[in-house]
């Protein structure tokens, strides 16, 4: 890993960019949470408007089947995007009791679907709930009582859940049952600075690259827990990540950009990516 690779500006005048996810041919969608428009940056540079979903888009991840799954905090819906654009809901409550406002997502192999449901939530009321929607649709609980549950990634082995605890700035992991449900929630890291942990994703050399919200870094967490370097970037407040070949891209919110930090590390494969 690269640790002295400046940013580099790949594109901006984003309305507070979130969540941003590849496609196949190298695309790029950004979510534009206080625009409520998803746009997407091709290769060359060039930006267009993918969607506008009225809402406040904020997560995303790409399906194997090449549409955009996407935690629509707005709207408090999971939505599913087709590649013109148009979408479906996939999920918009439970136990008929609408979510509070989703923010991040992962899927499985398996496609099944989890997301951080955060709004509202703060340390005095940590009423912030992790769910997950099977490939079936059905849709269950996976954690509540969390302080602002934000970014969510899995393990390679897709054996651990890791989620980011904003207000506390810990990261969290759940360990993953065949059923879907959680056991042996225990503290990854502790972060410090800043307001906290927000997306984040594993490279290839299997550490945990974190959008440290706040605090103007990258955080890249090892195996053991232990922050081994900060990435600085241009602006206070990053908010997520993802890789492109051996890239880092990052949302920042200060400076309305995407920028790339050329590290020489690949992300861990996701599922729609496989």
């Amino acid at each position: 890993m690269k640790t002295d690779a400046p940013p580099i500006l790949v594109a901006e005048g984003f309305n507070f960019p979130e969540g941003p996810s590849f496609d196949r041919e190298g695309s790029l969608y950004v979510m534009e949470c206080e625009a409520g428009r998803i746009s997407k940056v091709t290769q060359d540079g060039h930006v267009e408007v993918f969607a506008e979903t009225g809402g406040v888009p904020c997560g995303s991840r790409l399906h194997q089947n090449g549409r955009l799954i996407v935690a629509e905090n707005g709207l408090a819906q999971i939505l599913d995007f087709a590649p013109d654009g148009s979408w479906t809901v996939v999920a918009k409550s439970f136990n008929n009791k609408p979510f509070r406002g989703p923010n991040d997502l992962v899927l499985d192999r398996q496609g099944n679907c989890y997301f951080t449901d955060p709004k509202g939530s703060t340390l005095e009321k940590p009423v912030g709930r992790v769910f997950r929607v099977g490939a079936d649709g059905a849709v269950s609980v996976f954690a509540v009582g969390m302080a602002f549950p934000n970014g969510i990634c899995l393990s390679a082995d897709e054996e651990t859940l890791y989620v980011a605890e904003t207000f506390t700035r810990r990261i969290h992991t759940f360990t993953l049952n065949p059923d879907g449900s959680a056991d042996n929630r225990s503290l990854f890291a502790q972060m410090e600075g800043g307001v906290g942990p927000d997306g984040m994703d594993f490279g290839a050399d299997g550490n945990l690259y974190v959008a440290h919200y706040g605090k103007g870094v990258v955080a890249v967490i090892a195996p053991s827990g232990e922050v081994i370097t900060e990435l600085s970037m241009p602006g206070k407040n990053p908010t997520n990540v993802a890789f492109w070949e051996d890239s880092l891209y990052v949302t920042e919110t200060e400076t309305g950009a995407v920028y790339r930090l050329e590290i020489g590390v690949d992300g861990q494969p996701l599922f729609g990516q496989r």
